[in-house]
């Protein structure tokens, strides 16, 4: 008797963790990421917003969503995702179904070169959390150009005043050796 009921038992259990894993899995089929535009071109400095689209186009609510803003280097350069911006994630609320809804990320181009820009958008709810898939927007390619100036860590004004300041002292000084010899 007992075999048998450990037997039921466990066919049970197998038939509630299949629908689960499935229902979370249909959940977050019909879900879409995208971009407003495939490509951006700045300076070191200048903040750029990426904008993104989640669709749900199935008829269903999705569950809580997570969408995390990524920036990988095409150059080789070294990508801090914090120095572009501070905050990359998103918390979204259930998406009904057949609603679309905008997010945005104000970020600051802090390196030269070229880089992609996408969203990845995961599920979040009780029972998806951390069980996929994984939506990912195509990209926005962000280039991104070293900003040439004159005044490059403030030395500008040093440059300028420094030699005009010590001119000024040493035309005081020779005026003043006159003034004395005309006495």
């Amino acid at each position: 008797m007992r075999t048998r009921l450990s037997v039921a038992f466990a066919a049970l259990a197998a038939l509630t963790v299949i629908p689960a894993a499935h229902a979370a899995a249909q959940q977050t089929d019909g879900l879409e990421v995208t971009v407003d535009q495939p490509r951006i071109t700045t300076v070191i400095g200048d903040r750029i917003t990426i904008r993104a689209h989640v669709t749900n186009s199935g008829s269903t609510a999705s569950d809580p969503l997570i969408a995390h803003l990524n920036v990988a280097s095409l150059t080789g350069t070294y990508v801090d995702l914090e120095d572009w911006t501070a905050a990359p994630t998103q918390h979204l609320e259930p998406l009904g179904g057949h609603a679309t809804t905008a997010l945005a990320w104000d970020i600051q181009a802090v390196n030269a070169g070229r880089f992609d820009v996408y969203v990845v958008v995961l599920p979040n709810g009780p029972t998806s959390s951390g069980t996929g898939p994984a939506m990912a927007s195509s990209p926005v390619e962000v280039t991104v150009a070293g900003k040439r100036t004159l005044n490059a860590g403030g030395s500008l004004p040093v440059v300028i005043a420094v030699p005009l300041l010590l001119g000024a002292a040493a035309l005081g000084s020779r005026l003043r050796l006159r003034r004395i010899r005309a006495h």
